[in-house]
């Protein structure tokens, strides 16, 4: 009960109600030196008493402990931002230890638990035990899915408990979680937005197409990414690939708009390049990459731009990062010149004096 606020409740809601610390003990049947220990944080009433104490003071067991099952947005926000530090100054089994109380403390505050699960695979390359953190994630996903009852909750859980299935390397697993094929759309947020038209909430409708158009838009490059790697021997594809998909980062301005998904594509399309021995194509990407990274301005912070215009309010009301990375400034600038300066994918580029002063200026705009 050590992070329960019993004894200042207990205290302020006796005196709130003008009675002695003599009356309450009548009340309950202990001595007044048992409620005085209570009121000084020496000693906690039997767990038997709590209901008759919730009662005399009109209030729940749980506003009476001073415990909060549930947290609020922000605070969980708060909670993983702390983490986060922690796992870049402290070993992975002490940050670990302390996600495990915490967890053991809100173990019914779902979105609580789903964020630790991110916060556990964004950091998932620390742990020395990968495959119990693995186990791990998927425990409080299945967790969230079978109790919390909240549609977005469960699916967001459904997606991340299959992508540990990835890091086990257990590709059977996703297929049986998600599905063999690509799905058709349904369309939902066109019907949401029609609905959302036909009653007068026009502002409203604009606001779902954009979110919709921007959602889509990530996942055309984040599915291209993942097809770049895959048609690197298909040579005439793949420069078609970058370069529609370049002309779209362009025209999106996605460099600004969406910095991770814009830098993971040049690192792909230097990395074929480079495994094509296109020297020149794949020094023009990683230029590329660099200038990206010396536009990034910490902390990093996703919002939208003058075309998506109504892109911030969403975010502030539906993704619970939108205020922070998923991961710690340090771990970030480290991850961003790791990328390439370590990227054995580019080890045909690394000798040439263009990739040489490009690390030298990237190192030096992100001061590490």
């Amino acid at each position: 009960m050590t992070n329960f606020q019993f004894a200042a409740i207990f205290t302020e809601r006796r005196k709130q109600l003008k009675v002695t610390q003599e009356e309450i003990a009548r009340h309950v049947g202990v001595s007044r030196a048992a409620v005085s220990k209570w009121e000084k944080g020496q000693s906690y009433p039997d767990i038997g008493l709590l209901p008759k104490l919730a009662t005399f003071f009109n209030t729940s067991i749980d506003a009476l402990l001073g415990y909060e099952p549930q947290l609020t947005d922000e605070r969980i926000l708060k909670m993983y931002a702390e983490l986060a530090q922690r796992f870049s100054k402290e070993p992975f089994a002490e940050v670990d230890a302390a996600i495990d109380r915490l967890i053991d403390e809100y173990y019914s505050c779902f979105p609580f638990l789903l964020k630790m699960a991110q916060l556990y695979v964004n950091y998932f390359n620390l742990a020395q035990e990968k495959e119990a953190v693995a186990d791990k994630i998927q425990d409080l996903c299945k967790r969230v899915k079978e109790f919390s009852g909240n549609y977005r909750l469960k699916n967001e859980a459904n997606l991340l408990e299959a992508y540990t299935y990835i890091l086990k390397g257990e590709p059977q697993q996703v297929l049986e979680l998600l599905g063999e094929d690509a799905v058709v759309q349904l369309g939902t947020e066109q019907l949401i937005a029609t609905a959302q038209t036909m009653l007068g909430n026009i502002e409203k409708a604009k606001e779902i197409h954009q979110v919709h158009m921007y959602q889509h838009l990530l996942y055309m490059i984040t599915n291209a990414n993942e097809a770049l790697g895959l048609e690197m021997e298909n040579i005439p594809y793949f420069e078609e690939s970058v370069s529609r998909i370049e002309t779209i980062i362009d025209i999106f301005h996605l460099d600004k708009l969406n910095i991770h998904n814009t830098l993971l594509f040049y690192i792909k399309a230097a990395s074929g390049y480079a495994i094509q021995n296109n020297t020149d194509e794949a020094i023009r990407c990683i230029e590329r990459y660099v200038k990206v990274c010396t536009q990034i301005k910490f902390p990093l912070q996703l919002t939208g731009d003058n075309y998506f215009y109504l892109l911030d309010g969403w975010i502030a009301k539906e993704v619970m990062l939108s205020t922070q990375t998923p991961r710690d400034e340090e771990s970030i600038k480290k991850s961003i010149y790791e990328s390439i300066a370590e990227n054995p994918m580019l080890a045909s580029v690394q000798n040439d004096t263009r990739f040489k002063s490009l690390l030298i200026n990237l190192k030096h705009h992100l001061k590490i």
